[in-house]
């Protein structure tokens, strides 16, 4: 069985990839990139690494040729996200791919005020309707993000601000993230037409999340409740750009649209998030990773 992963230079990518490897030989995989010399080291292993870019929906069959199961890693691109994965999902059935595994959104139906749920859902039904089989993940909140980016912000600042209100969520870690995906694609027909929500081990509230990484630091972090609008008023004061620009958001720049980032804060605001399965557990064999533990994990992205 082939197994292509799509966006296989990014975080997510490499993670699935790297787990794939310690049950199967690289000649299983398909490894599709728009910069395929990032992989190199994956090609001199034997896996297959095509160039691939879902803005070009023509090179895309001839990229998926010969896979059985595609890995269909969301893109970054709002507002054209929507648009990338239907091209992607029709290259998949025009190569004759039997199955799908996409990385959705948690908290996703069509009432959600989330650019990127609005774009997931209409993805989710994109792939319903291919005739391929398929299995859904929908990742919650990565907890990553509040060790690397977040927690360091707020050490400096000696504050943060959120208006998600007492919404809940349980963010998780993006390794599990990995470890779900990686299972499901070892054994797809096992997991034909499932959805799994993939979370965290337990819900918080931004405030309680803040909390817990004050304790960790041992050092003071004043929450702010904020509205939307003076949330937005923030991001604007700090030159962060409204509306997502291709390529703003990378390893280097961590940019992002602010009005993506309040629409999803408006998401958690109302309940959109409030989910915690053990769906990782079910999928792995192990539990996901308390927040606690993620923090530690962490601790040199924040500690200095």
């Amino acid at each position: 069985m082939k197994i292509i992963i799509s966006g296989a230079s990014g975080d997510l990518g490499q993670r699935v990839t790297a787990l794939l490897l310690q049950a199967l030989p690289a000649t299983e995989l398909i490894l599709l990139t728009r910069e395929p010399a990032r992989l190199s080291a994956m090609a001199a292993r034997g896996a297959s690494v095509r160039q691939a870019d879902f803005g070009d929906p023509q090179s895309l069959p001839a990229a998926m040729d010969g896979g059985d199961v595609l890995l269909l890693i969301s893109t970054l691109s709002i507002g054209r996200r929507t648009e990338q994965h239907g091209h992607a999902i029709a290259a998949a059935r025009q190569a004759g791919v039997r199955h799908i595994v996409y990385t959705s959104s948690g908290g996703i139906q069509p009432q959600t005020p989330s650019i990127s749920g609005q774009e997931h859902y209409a993805s989710e039904q994109l792939l319903r309707a291919s005739g391929c089989d398929f299995t859904i993940l929908r990742n919650s909140w990565y907890a990553d993000v509040i060790p690397q980016l977040l927690l360091p912000a707020a050490l400096a600042m000696g504050s943060i601000g959120f208006s998600t209100g007492a919404g809940r969520v349980a963010p998780v870690a993006k390794a599990d993230c990995a470890r779900a995906a990686a299972a499901v694609l070892r054994n797809v027909d096992h997991h034909r037409g499932a959805i799994y929500e993939i979370t965290g081990p337990e819900l918080f509230t931004l405030r309680e999340l803040m909390a817990l990484c004050s304790t960790a630091s041992c050092r003071p972090i004043v929450y702010q409740a904020l509205s939307h609008e003076e949330k937005q008023a923030v991001f604007d004061a700090m030159g962060v750009e409204r509306d997502y620009r291709e390529g703003m958001m990378n390893a280097t720049t961590h940019a992002w649209a602010s009005r993506e980032m309040i629409t999803y804060e408006m998401a958690i605001r109302q309940g959109f998030f409030a989910l915690c399965s053990g769906h990782v557990e079910l999928l792995t064999g192990q539990p996901a990773t308390p927040f606690a533990d993620l923090l530690e994990q962490y601790r040199t992205s924040w500690a200095s």
